[in-house]
């Protein structure tokens, strides 16, 4: 990680010579033929100031004082280390590649070269070890390497959970549970050990518990996907599917890729089209049937689902289905229908959204968002619109979401 450069500069001073010119002499030689006795005061004159100013001019040219064997030593052994760490980053990569492939031994054998040649980063390649047993399922070995990197003053979150998750697979949660809130007391807003406390209250089926966990860790670490993808996995297998639609979304915009991006995407798309449903006679928005309740209250937190969806309802007026399309057009009307009539609910998310519709970026966005959903549309509008596609990945890539702990979404700020 940490690379040195040693660049010595050598500044060398060019000595500047002020003796008289040839022309000049002369001109004093003329003077010197109207009076013989100034002719002589003058030209020992000149000459005298030619040669102080000579003197003067020249800079007192500094004693360099030779490196002592110590010092030579130490730069020495600065530039081999710095040399070390970056061969051994270079083992750390293939170490990766190879657990990628789950070559383990191999991986391991890279990692104990990187550690010997780049010991000053020694809380690094210990912990790459632990994780390569981890992925071994060698846990006991894992616990044994983190427990003692759990000393170090330095030990980032990542250590605590890595071997509270090790307990856990060694069946003793306890412990897994002691390790996660001895991370917390030392990283207080570490969302990753809010996010595994949450997973052993699910493995528990205390779904409430789960929430409270996960949603802590929204409020505490707001940029951290994985806590937003848990909480709306169980609202949208609820039936305040309200709230994993908004998790959900914000999540997306967190995590740009990968397979839990796809699966939320789908998800976010089908929880549109089975809640959505047009009769002949009216429209019908079933986002807010309340079946889970706050973790700490027994009563409804507030009134964020009943006015989300009554201003859904009127925003689907003049459709007749769910496609992209039509979504797209719905979702729009919403923001302008929700923040006229429930301005005490706004929030980063709409806000985000308000912004897209003014940059003429909301349909590419929303094609983004629920591509996976209807990839047979997705695909058709994009390549029909590709231009106006790119111009809204291109606007995303370099504004990324705003979302800070002074504007975190969580059901705790919707009251």
């Amino acid at each position: 990680m940490k690379k040195f450069l040693i660049i010595v500069t050598l500044f060398a001073f060019s000595l500047v010579s002020l003796a008289q010119t040839p022309q000049k002499t002369t001109t004093y030689t003329k003077t010197s033929t109207q009076t013989k006795g100034k002719t002589t005061s003058k030209s020992k004159t000149s000459s005298t100031k030619g040669k102080k100013a000579q003197e003067k001019a020249k800079p007192a040219k500094p004693k360099e004082k030779a490196p002592s064997k110590e010092e030579i030593k130490a730069a020495q052994e600065k530039e081999k280390t710095a040399k070390g760490c970056e061969e051994a980053n270079k083992k750390l990569v293939l170490a990766h590649q190879e657990m990628d492939n789950k070559q383990y031994y191999r991986a391991e054998e890279l990692l104990k070269e990187a550690l010997d040649i780049c010991p000053s980063d020694v809380l690094k390649y210990k912990y790459e070890l632990a994780w390569n047993n981890y992925l071994m399922k060698e846990f006991k070995k894992t616990i044994e390497i983190l427990d003692t990197l759990a000393l170090d003053p330095e030990s980032p979150a990542d250590v605590y959970q890595l071997l509270g998750n090790a307990y856990d697979e060694l069946g003793n949660q306890n412990m897994a549970l002691i390790t996660y809130d001895k991370g917390l007391r030392k990283h207080p807003n570490a969302g990753c050990l809010f996010l595994e406390k949450g997973n052993l209250a699910y493995k528990r089926s205390n779904f409430i518990g789960a929430l409270e966990q996960y949603e802590n860790g929204i409020e505490k670490d707001p940029t951290f996907a994985s806590n937003y993808y848990r909480t709306s996995q169980i609202f949208l297998s609820s039936s305040e599917e309200v709230w994993g639609i908004m998790y959900g979304e914000i999540f997306m915009l967190l995590e740009k890729g990968g397979d839990r991006a796809v699966e939320m995407s789908r998800k976010l798309y089908e929880t549109y089209h089975s809640e959505i449903t047009f009769t002949t006679r009216d429209i019908r928005v079933n986002f807010n049937d309340p079946t889970i309740v706050y973790s700490n209250s027994k009563t409804r937190p507030n009134l964020f689902p009943d006015n989300y969806e009554n201003a859904l309802v009127k925003a689907c007026q003049g459709e007749k289905n769910i496609t992209l399309e039509s979504l797209i057009r719905i979702r729009k009307r919403f923001i302008s229908i929700f923040y006229r009539e429930s301005p005490s609910f706004k929030n980063v998310l709409f806000d985000y959204h308000k912004k897209l519709i003014d940059l003429g970026l909301f349909d590419a966005y929303n094609y983004w968002l629920f591509g996976y959903g209807n990839t047979q549309e997705a695909s058709s509008w994009i390549k029909n619109n590709k231009a106006e596609f790119d111009r809204f990945i291109s606007w995303q890539e370099s504004n990324p979401f705003p979302i800070s702990k002074e504007n975190v979404f969580s059901r705790y700020k919707m009251e």
